[in-house]
């Protein structure tokens, strides 16, 4: 703005009319009288101007004068303008900066609060979630430790297992041995029977053929009527015992078939079904109440899942050569 005023005042100074001196833009007044005084001075040494011509002069000079204090006048109220709307302007500037300054100190506290909230929202969700995962952890080491005693407690049973698998195994391997002393003390007895056949043989064919027809008949009757009697009937008395003693030593022949019978019955039946032969496999070879006790148990033993293996020591077996010998 103060630079078109400038402009103008130029523009104005340039078309003015230049008579004389050059005045200054500055000049007062007084100092324009004194100029046309000293003029006049000029014109009255000179003798070449008249007072006329003066006058008309200092009137010219007194309008310019008048035009450009009223200009000069112009210029200062609208000097005194602008800086009004200055001041306006830099009372309106501090207060713009000063509600910015305002706004931005509002902002930045509220920037500030929130972040301090965002903060503490984020720490309690991270206690939270260490919370929840110590939770966790807690739990799956429970479930860890439980897991540890029932894999301790199957591995305990299959231990339990694998010897129960391993004494079934021994026990067998045992059957098979006494099987094939069984077998072979049959055999030996086979033998002696042939032995004391030929020793008394009849001294007639026809009584030796018909006794001997008779004897094939009461191996295909006896035995398994005898096998009947000792393993669903009653238990034997001693009487009966006796009676049934020296029925099979009548016919030694009988007594063998009936042996082997009942000894092949037993070992080749399960458990459940070779138990009901105990006592019948106990009179034929003679075997003590505690044999007798220890062959129920070893049964009892393969039936069942657990328990404890029963012990054989102490219990003497005759052996095939006659001469007692114990369990090992």
């Amino acid at each position: 703005m103060f630079a078109k005023l400038k402009k103008k005042i130029a523009e104005e100074a340039a078309t003015a009319p230049r008579t004389g001196v050059r005045m200054p833009r500055s000049y007062s007044k007084e100092s324009i009288t004194s100029v046309g005084a000293d003029s006049g001075d000029d014109f009255a040494s000179d003798g070449s101007s008249s007072r006329d011509d003066l006058s008309s002069q200092i009137l010219r000079r007194n309008d310019q004068i008048r035009k450009l204090e009223a200009k000069l006048s112009d210029y200062a109220e609208q000097l005194r303008l602008m800086q009004k709307t200055k001041d306006k302007l830099e009372i309106a500037l501090e207060k713009h900066q000063d509600s910015s300054m305002r706004k931005l100190q509002d902002q930045n506290e509220t920037h500030q609060a929130n972040r301090a909230k965002m903060a503490e929202g984020m720490a309690l969700a991270l206690d939270k979630k260490d919370q929840e995962w110590m939770e966790r952890i807690s739990t799956l080491e429970q479930e860890k430790a439980s897991l540890s005693v029932r894999l301790d407690e199957m591995m305990e049973q299959s231990l339990t297992l694998f010897q129960k698998r391993d004494d079934l195994d021994e026990l067998e391997g045992f059957q098979q041995q006494e099987l094939a002393k069984v077998k072979h003390m049959l055999l030996s007895k086979e033998e002696q029977l042939v032995q004391q056949e030929r020793k008394l043989k009849p001294e007639t064919e026809s009584d030796g053929k018909e006794r001997a027809q008779e004897g094939r008949g009461e191996r295909q009757e006896r035995p398994d009527r005898i096998f009947t009697e000792l393993t669903l009937g009653p238990t034997p008395g001693p009487n009966t015992t006796v009676t049934n003693t020296s029925d099979l030593n009548d016919s030694r022949e009988i007594n063998f078939e009936y042996l082997k019978h009942v000894v092949l019955k037993f070992m080749s039946s399960r458990e459940a079904e070779a138990y009901q032969l105990i006592r019948a496999v106990s009179v034929l070879l003679n075997f003590t109440g505690e044999e007798e006790d220890m062959l129920k148990q070893t049964l009892e033993y393969k039936m069942s899942w657990f328990g404890s293996k029963p012990s054989l020591k102490g219990i003497v077996r005759p052996s095939v050569s006659g001469a007692p010998a114990h369990w090992s």
